[in-house]
């Protein structure tokens, strides 16, 4: 593979980014290790665009060292709030659950390359797995304020690691839950959920587990003849971001040079991510890579 070819993808616009403090609002417990925590931030939630992530300092003067990346789930201009939908699975993330109203943390944001919203309404669908759920309410909100049609494909592996429905937008012209073990909706893949509802749709959005998007792209492949065309797939891609911003390089993913074309250059997912058109991705390679900091 070549060095990093931001001109593949287009690269994020860090004079976007703000770095402040901002004061913690609220942290809802939700099932399982999830949880959700809001800020007062209001420049960032002015600027904040679906798809997009800040990297948190949760504690200035202890481990970890680095700052952590968090999708941003939720913004609010007109009240100044921002809101990240987390899994306490780490010791950065954990910390941050332990927060309580009017505690603060360092944010840098927003980062990143987010989701593209389209020129005309439609029919859009949405496909989360588990955690990967977390910048679609934003995307959602927006996607509705411009009065396009949405569909919810909600899964996870089981009843409660599944994006709670009391935090669904309102609009939403329908939900489907689909869960590994069956515990919640119906059972199995949340794949199984896009083939019945393609007809009509414009566009599909996806996050969750890179081995869950890969079959997201692979399966509209594969129906692209049933439908005339493969639909546009955007999806929000995990890869162990170190800084944020392309000074670590520690975020490196693999791009095609161009749809389909064999070989692939790299990319960085905080600056060509981590948000990337489907048919960008080498995936095959993608796969192969850590998905998380350890």
């Amino acid at each position: 593979m070549s060095p990093v070819a931001p001109e593949l993808a287009g690269s994020s616009d860090l004079g976007r980014a703000l770095d402040l403090e901002a004061e913690c609002l609220a942290v809802l417990p939700l099932e399982s290790n999830l949880f959700q925590i809001s800020f007062q931030a209001p420049e960032l939630a002015r600027r904040a665009r679906p798809g997009e992530f800040a990297q948190i300092w949760v504690d200035q003067g202890r481990l970890p060292l680095l700052r952590r990346p968090f999708s941003l789930s939720r913004a609010e201009p007109d009240l100044g709030v921002i809101a990240f939908y987390v899994g306490a699975v780490g010791e950065g993330s954990r910390h941050l659950q332990r927060f309580r109203p009017g505690d603060r943390a360092r944010i840098l944001g927003p980062l990143g390359r987010g989701f593209t919203l389209p020129a005309r309404r439609g029919r859009s669908i949405l496909v989360s797995g588990g955690l990967g759920a977390a910048p679609l309410p934003l995307l959602a909100d927006r996607l509705r304020e411009r009065g396009e049609e949405l569909i919810w494909l909600n899964g996870a592996r089981t009843r409660a690691e599944l994006y709670p429905d009391r935090l669904l937008p309102g609009g939403l012209a329908e939900v489907v839950r689909f869960s590994e073990d069956g515990t919640a909706g119906e059972r199995g893949l949340v794949t199984a959920g896009l083939g019945p509802r393609l007809a009509g749709a414009q566009r599909v959005y996806a996050c969750g587990p890179n081995p869950m998007l890969a079959a997201t792209f692979r399966l509209l492949q594969e129906l692209a003849p049933r439908a005339g065309r493969a639909l546009p797939l955007e999806v929000s891609i995990e890869a162990p971001m170190g800084c944020g911003f392309g000074s670590c390089l520690g975020c490196v993913i693999p791009l095609r040079r161009e749809p389909g074309a064999a070989g692939s250059e790299l990319g960085l997912c905080c600056r060509q991510g981590p948000v990337v058109r489907a048919e960008l991705l080498d995936w095959e390679r993608l796969l192969q890579q850590p998905a998380h900091l350890e």
